[in-house]
């Protein structure tokens, strides 16, 4: 009998469709694509300083067809379809608000990006995938990372009215325009917000809440907890009866070099203590009796020594989100081998291109993020904290987490943006035909697919 692909809704704890029937939603989130991002796609920077960087090399016209390129290869049909057959039932799209809105033309939307959305979803619909709508990079930055498009480090939508009012403003539209998808699972109103004020998070949660009900009382909503979807001791106890709630867990033996089970940094990681830490940072849903969805995790792979130590963490990781019972979403599908199922083609046009810029942000730990390795930057990096330290002596101050501020300022920040211009100039002089046969480094018939990791998935969702 084929699925009800009705609208789905929240019951009790479950997520069920039109016949009541209970639906499990697990998959990928599709990252990089709709909000790129620099471990991704090996840039330096945030996209809009990167998009600025290349226009300035190629000129408008040309750097448009550029970035055309790049969303049309970049994720396509057969990444549905080979994600369909995997037996996923939802993907997660990862979405910068640029695409729909521009900052100096606010609450004016961009046809363009709406029909780019409605190609994954008209694609998802003819695999029986359901899409979760992921507000990832959000007006004003919603969190201080590269992966909201935010150049700096000051997440300015905490406060501001008017940023406020755009982001409910977007997803008014969005309600509208797909109020009556049955394919699109739910809202996920922002990613990993990080304010220094829960409050203002619980005000924005009732404010988009009701703005997007008298639109769609019927889509799922899909709200995370505050510091990047892991605290929600503070928020407000669940007030609509359509909602999801989403934690985020990279866990250390996932990120940091070691073998698990094992020791990392002093302390053992094994499955229990990795269940510890799921069943504590949900405990929320469980005392609300509301679904969760494990909305991001994954490994980092730029390590093949470690890959099988790496495939048990998912598998532990996988297996205790399967036995509560919740839903969940890998980071990310597809990037240029860091993390990502499938990943372009070290041989590629694209990386043989890019590899002098991507060499440096290695050296410079630019994407400290995913570049774990000590190196003589950090050792630059710990000088600079142990004279700041010597300095302040016991002046007051938030002098606990100088060594990683320090390095998220100069190395994510400072570097990684002094790298745009150069990252731009690989491109420099490329017509259209060569900008589109490097594109097409991202095609799926020409990335490499992580096998280990692939059958893992494949296993643990072919058997529900």
């Amino acid at each position: 009998m084929q699925p009800n692909f009705d609208f789905l809704r929240v019951r009790g704890s479950e997520i069920v469709n039109g016949r009541g029937e209970v639906v499990r939603l697990g998959g990928f989130c599709l990252g990089g694509w709709m909000n790129m991002e620099n471990f991704i796609t090996g840039c330096p920077g945030h996209e809009s300083g990167m998009r600025t960087a290349v226009a300035r090399v190629l000129g408008e016209a040309k750097a448009q067809f550029f970035f055309e390129r790049f969303l049309h290869y970049f994720i396509t049909e057969d990444d549905l379809r080979f994600l369909k057959d995997l037996g996923c039932t939802a993907v997660r799209v990862a979405l910068n608000y640029r695409h729909f809105e521009s900052d100096d033309q606010p609450f004016e939307y961009k046809l363009e990006g709406f029909t780019l959305l409605d190609k994954v979803i008209g694609w998802a619909r003819a695999q029986q995938l359901y899409v979760i709508l992921d507000l990832h990079a959000v007006q004003g930055w919603q969190n201080g990372g590269w992966h909201c498009d935010n150049p700096g480090r000051e997440a300015h939508f905490w406060g501001q009215k008017v940023f406020e009012e755009r982001a409910v403003a977007l997803w008014e539209e969005l309600a509208r325009r797909y109020r009556d998808e049955p394919f699109v699972a739910g809202y996920n109103v922002m990613n990993e917000s990080d304010a220094d004020e829960v409050v203002w998070l619980n005000r924005f949660y009732r404010r988009v809440t009701n703005a997007i009900r008298a639109i769609d009382p019927d889509h799922i909503l899909f709200l995370e907890g505050n510091r990047y979807s892991q605290q929600f001791d503070q928020l407000d106890p669940p007030f609509d009866g359509n909602t999801v709630y989403s934690s985020h867990n990279y866990v250390v033996p996932g990120l940091e070099d070691g073998r698990y089970p094992g020791e990392f940094d002093g302390e053992f990681y094994d499955r229990e203590r990795l269940e510890g830490s799921y069943l504590e940072r949900t405990a929320f849903m469980r005392e609300h009796g509301v679904p969760h969805w494990f909305g991001e995790f994954g490994c980092i792979y730029t390590d093949s020594a470690l890959e099988p130590s790496r495939l048990r963490v998912m598998a532990d990781l996988i297996d205790i989100a399967e036995e509560q019972g919740d839903h969940w979403t890998i980071w990310t599908y597809k990037d240029i081998g860091k993390m990502g199922l499938v990943y372009a083609d070290p041989e590629s046009e694209w990386m043989q291109r890019t590899r002098s810029v991507r060499e440096a942000k290695t050296t410079l730990r630019c994407d400290s993020w995913i570049e774990r390795h000590e190196a003589e930057i950090g050792r630059l990096i710990q000088q600079i904290s142990e004279r700041t330290r010597m300095a302040v002596a016991d002046l007051p101050g938030d002098w606990a987490n100088l060594d990683e501020t320090l390095r998220r300022a100069i190395c994510d920040g400072v570097l990684s943006r002094m790298l745009l211009p150069a990252f731009a100039e690989q491109f420099r002089g490329m017509s259209e035909d060569e900008i589109d046969r490097m594109m097409q480094s991202f095609a799926l018939h020409n990335c490499v697919r992580r096998e280990g990791l692939t059958q893992l998935i494949k296993a643990r969702l072919l058997k529900r």
